[in-house]
C-alpha cells in the first residue's frame, strides 16, 4: 500500500500515478479500477477520480464505457504523429526565443543544463538525465514567452515522456542526446538559427526513426 499526505491526495496520487504510467510500472493498455486504487492508496473515490480525471486530460488514460479507465496505447502512427508535432512545437520555441532575447542567454542555460547531463550521463543515472533533457528543450520554451505554446508542448508531453523512457532506456541511446544536444548548445553559441533548427529536426527524427524501427514487427510501442 502506498501511504500519501492526506492534506494534497489527489495531487499526491496524480503524481505517483503519472509518474508509473511514464515509467511504464504501470504498462500501456492496462486497466486501472476505481476499487483498486483506493486499496492502493487507503483512500475513498474522490481523490481517486480527481486524479484520474487530470491524467485523462494530459492524454494518459482514457475511459471506456462498460470497460472503465486505462491507460493510453501507443502504436507506430502515434510515434510518428507524437514526434512530429513535439519537433514543430519546439522550432517554434527555438524561433520565438531568439527573436525574443540574446543567442548568449539562451547558450548560457544550456550550458548549465549540458553539465548537469553530463554528469548524469557518467554516472548513468538514467532519471536524472531523462530529467535534464526535458530541462535543455525546456530552455527554449522559457525564452519564447509564449504560454500558449508552452501548454501545447505540455499537453503532449505526457506521451512524449512515455516514448522518451523507452528510447533512453539505453545507456548508448543517451549518449546520442547527449551529443545532439551539445551539437544544438554550440550552434545557439554560433548564433546560427537555422543550423540550430536543423539539429533539433534531426534530434527528433533520430529517435522516432529508432522508436519506429524497433516496433514495426509488432505494432505497438510496448
Amino acid at each position: 500500500m502506498d501511504i500519501v499526505n492526506k492534506t494534497t491526495l489527489s495531487e499526491q496520487i496524480y503524481k505517483i500515478l503519472r509518474n508509473d504510467i511514464i515509467n511504464q510500472t504501470i504498462k500501456c493498455g492496462e486497466k486501472l479500477t476505481l476499487k483498486n486504487l483506493m486499496a492502493r492508496f487507503n483512500v475513498s473515490s474522490t481523490p481517486v477520480r480527481e486524479a484520474l480525471t487530470r491524467l485523462s486530460q494530459d492524454d494518459l488514460v482514457s475511459y471506456y464505457s462498460n470497460i472503465g479507465v486505462r491507460v493510453v496505447e501507443l502504436e507506430k502512427a502515434d510515434v510518428a504523429q507524437i514526434y512530429d508535432f513535439s519537433r514543430e512545437l519546439d522550432c517554434m520555441a527555438i524561433k520565438f526565443a531568439f527573436e525574443n532575447t540574446s543567442y548568449k542567454e539562451i547558450a548560457n542555460d544550456l550550458e548549465d543544463v549540458l553539465k548537469l547531463s553530463s554528469k548524469a550521463l557518467k554516472s548513468e543515472d538514467l532519471e536524472k538525465f531523462r530529467k535534464t533533457s526535458d530541462d535543455f528543450h525546456d530552455v527554449f520554451y522559457k525564452y519564447s514567452n509564449n504560454s500558449r505554446l508552452f501548454n501545447a508542448a505540455t499537453k503532449i508531453r505526457g506521451q512524449f515522456s512515455i516514448l522518451t523512457k523507452i528510447y533512453q532506456s539505453y545507456t548508448v541511446n543517451i549518449s546520442i542526446v547527449n551529443s545532439e544536444h551539445t551539437e544544438i548548445y554550440e550552434a545557439v553559441l554560433e548564433n546560427d538559427l537555422d543550423k540550430v533548427l536543423i539539429l533539433m529536426n534531426n534530434h527528433f527524427n533520430h529517435s522516432k526513426n529508432y522508436l519506429i524501427n524497433s516496433i514495426e514487427n509488432f505494432g505497438k510501442v510496448v
